[in-house]
């Protein structure tokens, strides 16, 4: 490879858009930000607008031309299904971001960048969960993810939609007592139970709005609250579950490694100590490497494709496409 090599990275999520232009070392030597592009939430005008904005500002901080770079690795957000990955790389193709790319779900994107041959556990937790498992022969599975309405467990929205059953159970006594009470009124400057209810009521909430209170509820667990402490517990038990069902999927066996991602267990000790509790019961050995900034993995799938590691047909779970142009 000449110097002149330029690898491209870009973690397409419903929330933000994070890309990484790269030298042929894998060294960035641009960056850029935009809004949401995850298209199911954003729709596809918006989410194309959102990758093509950030491409744009990478590639003006590194002071370089816009052109087709010569390896990407895109990691996007709704590409749930090999039906829905085909038609994103459809979308890099015909936008001719790459000559060569490798396209995976977002979710993936903590094994790249704390698995260098690519075999591993990834875990997302942040408002929502989701786990991935990829073995280097190309094997890849799923558990969770399944949406706020179905699943998520162990996520924000999950911890803080128990938080509110719990408080009301406290408030009828259909369950014991509990700071979370208190706290929650505390969090959102109400007055009482009554409060809550209208305020709950009211309209229609996202789950982005209801995920802040896991940091109330493990708050309230680390002083050792009782209730917040088995809710605490029950989320990372799952998140662990969820860890250990994706390391069987795909015949992986320990020691291996968990790369996990999103503010839950990045920034709380607590509940990642609970987490890690939690996979020595479920998995056994393991080694927990953190990710925080998931983009990153998308340079390392580019760089393997730049290897020769990722070919087409490697898995459906990833389209790899050589040479579009």
């Amino acid at each position: 490879m000449t110097q002149n090599t330029l690898l491209l990275g870009i973690d397409s999520g419903g929330s933000k858009t994070r890309v990484i232009l790269a030298d042929a070392e894998g060294r960035e030597i641009g960056s850029g930000a935009a809004g949401a592009s995850n298209y199911q939430y954003v729709g596809e005008e918006r989410a194309l607008q959102a990758m093509n904005e950030a491409i744009g500002q990478a590639f003006a901080q590194a002071g370089l031309e816009r052109r087709p770079v010569d390896f990407a690795g895109f990691g996007f957000g709704g590409a749930d299904t090999p039906q829905e990955i085909a038609k994103m790389s459809g979308w890099a193709a015909q936008h001719r971001w790459a000559r060569s790319f490798v396209v995976i779900n977002d979710g993936m994107l903590p094994i790249y960048a704390a698995c260098p041959n690519g075999e591993g556990v990834g875990i997302v937790a942040g408002t929502g969960t989701i786990v991935w498992a990829a073995t280097r022969e190309g094997r890849v599975t799923r558990a969770s993810g399944w949406g706020y309405l179905m699943g998520d467990e162990g996520g924000g929205y999950w911890l803080g939609n128990e938080t509110l059953r719990h408080i009301a159970r406290a408030e009828d006594g259909r369950g014991p007592q509990t700071a979370l009470m208190a706290r929650v009124l505390e969090h959102w400057q109400l007055p009482d139970m009554h409060g809550l209810i209208v305020r709950l009521y009211s309209r229609r909430w996202e789950p982005s709005e209801i995920a802040p209170l896991a940091r109330v509820l493990l708050a309230c667990a680390e002083a050792g609250d009782a209730v917040a402490l088995s809710i605490a517990r029950a989320g990372a038990d799952e998140l662990a579950l969820s860890a250990a069902t994706g390391m069987r999927g795909v015949g992986l066996k320990p020691p291996l490694v968990l790369a996990y991602t999103g503010s839950l267990l990045v920034k709380n000790a607590f509940y990642r100590a609970l987490f890690a509790q939690a996979v020595q019961r479920h998995i056994g050995q393991a080694e927990l490497r953190a990710v925080e900034a998931p983009v990153i993995g998308a340079v390392a799938a580019a760089r393997l494709l730049q290897a020769g590691r990722l070919t087409p047909g490697h898995s459906n779970w990833q389209a790899v496409v050589r040479d579009a142009g």
